[in-house]
């Protein structure tokens, strides 16, 4: 039997896996479902017995890897996310898959086929696979997401289209999320969830600077040191000022190339 983890803080992700994982022929048995960075960190510092991991990346309180880089998990990992950024990070860790959503189930099934040939040789061949596995990657075109251009607004008179390199920063408020753009108009959006709204954006551009802002480089205008850990963002719009978490501010400078 395969003892798996899912790692994972949005319910309909995991409903979709768990419906992949029935319809597939291995025998499986989650043992733990984790939705946060710290009960990840909390799960994994009692070394359990596991043996497959599914694990997303940005969670509702951080970065999974605050948790992969303090913990030494041997058990290996397919990683499932919006981001294509992080697949470096993600070999460096026991990662064997690097799934981008949305996924079907023929390529989570080669996931899984990946698993069953590697998991006899995991541990004496690690360094060999994963090299493999980086050069496999680097090929992949199709690992390249399409990002949204528009985003569809829905309003009293109809609905509208609200180009996505024409908004300065998303903003998220008790559900609901709202875009100002470049002349400083604010637009409600349909989304309620900012993670919803960032897995639509190229991150390249965007970068989620704390819980309830999204950021788009192209109107940064200066940074500056705000608190202890934290930076003051402005951009072109002169009546926001914004500001980075603690948890976010040292993603958020290597982001920026300071």
């Amino acid at each position: 039997m395969i003892k798996v983890v899912i790692i994972e803080d949005e319910a309909p992700a995991v409903k979709k896996l768990k419906n992949y994982l029935d319809k597939t022929d291995e025998p499986l048995v989650i043992v733990k479902e984790i939705a946060t960075v710290t009960e990840a960190l909390n799960y994994f510092q009692t070394q359990p017995d596991i043996d497959l991991i599914f694990s997303d990346i940005e969670l509702r309180d951080g970065n999974v890897f605050e948790v992969y880089n303090q913990i030494k998990i041997v058990a290996p990992i397919i990683f499932i996310t919006a981001y294509d950024q992080f697949w470096m990070n993600a070999f460096e860790t026991s990662g064997i898959e690097y799934l981008l959503k949305p996924f079907s189930f023929a390529r989570f099934e080669k996931a899984l086929q990946k698993y069953d040939s590697l998991k006899n040789n995991l541990t004496t061949n690690q360094n060999d696979i994963f090299k493999k596995l980086d050069d496999y990657y680097q090929s992949k075109l199709e690992l390249k997401p399409t990002y949204k251009e528009y985003i569809p607004i829905k309003s009293n008179s109809g609905i509208y289209f609200l180009k996505t390199e024409d908004v300065v920063f998303f903003q998220a408020d008790y559900g609901i999320i709202s875009a100002y753009d470049s002349a400083n108009k604010k637009h409600l959006l349909n989304q309620t969830s900012l993670k919803e709204i960032n897995e639509m954006l190229n991150p390249s551009d965007f970068f989620k600077i704390n819980r309830s802002e999204l950021v788009n480089r192209n109107y940064i205008e200066k940074i500056n040191r705000y608190a202890k850990n934290t930076v003051a963002i402005h951009v072109k719009l002169k009546s926001h000022i914004l500001k980075t978490s603690q948890a976010s501010t040292a993603q958020f400078n290597s982001w920026m190339g300071l």
